[in-house]
């Protein structure tokens, strides 16, 4: 698993934000094997490049686009990296292996290359800021894919949906989300991707991610928090996540509070475009 470093004066040096459209982290990162994960991955190298290998090759990037499904090897080097898990059937996704991939399996800026930000980062803080975080996170995504987010073009039964699922996310599944809207799952399911970019299934399940870490971070025990956010037993809930994000799900627990649930207005329902 990617193994997040510490400063030299042993300070904590890694972050992860949940936010409502993709996972991120912040931090020195090095893999202790070969990933290969359902996500997308975007790294960027914060103040040098960083070796990733791929097709049986290290190369240095200084930012570099993973295809789902892709294997790959990370060595951070001692620096910080900026790192994205982007569902791949989002739109976000879509758009990346559109305009970026272009049918390929990666694509790497070299170490030498400027990035088109020309040094927006120079260095990574050591305070939380997950408003500030998540303008970077968009930030780069412009300068790597030219996409963009836009306010969600909501209709009333899409809202109706995405306030039930925010009052309490535990609460809910597909099928209930269908019973209320009083339409089949697959009728939900398309009108919720039309408007929101992103498959319900996964949309919920960030969430429900969300309300456990936010859970855990009150207190409360680990077996109430799984519970009470809807979440199956411990080892179903790892091996999704694992599946999803190459991550071994304790980084939830042995870097909490390090893992960062943003609720702010910025985190708003979008469509990457």
């Amino acid at each position: 698993m990617p193994e997040p470093g510490r400063s030299g004066t042993g300070r904590y040096r890694a972050d992860f934000y949940v936010f409502r459209h993709f996972l991120m982290g912040m931090g020195t990162f090095r893999d202790d094997g070969v990933r290969s994960h359902t996500s997308m991955k975007l790294i960027f190298g914060v103040n040098r490049p960083f070796r990733i290998r791929l097709a049986d090759q290290w190369l240095d990037a200084r930012a570099a686009l993973v295809a789902g499904g892709t294997p790959h090897f990370i060595n951070g080097d001692g620096d910080w990296q900026i790192i994205l898990w982007i569902e791949a059937d989002s739109s976000l996704g879509i758009l990346l292996e559109a305009r970026t991939l272009e049918g390929r399996r990666f694509a790497v800026q070299g170490g030498e290359d400027k990035l088109a930000i020309d040094e927006v980062i120079q260095t990574a803080g050591d305070l939380p800021d997950p408003a500030g975080a998540l303008e970077l996170a968009e930030i780069l995504l412009y300068a790597y894919g030219g996409v963009r987010p836009v306010g969600a073009s909501w209709d009333n039964e899409i809202r109706d949906i995405v306030t039930l699922i925010e009052a309490d996310p535990g609460k809910q599944t597909v099928r209930s989300l269908a019973d209320e809207a009083g339409c089949s799952v697959p009728e939900l399911e398309a009108d919720f991707r039309r408007v929101m970019g992103a498959a319900l299934d996964d949309y919920l399940h960030r969430r429900k991610i969300s309300t456990y870490v936010g859970y855990r971070q009150e207190g409360m025990k680990k077996d109430e928090a799984l519970r009470r956010s809807g979440l199956p037993g411990w080892v179903g809930v790892s091996e999704s996540f694992r599946a999803r994000y190459g991550l071994d799900l304790e980084i939830l627990e042995k870097q909490s509070p390090f893992v960062r649930v943003y609720r702010g207005r910025e985190d708003q329902a979008v469509l990457y475009l």
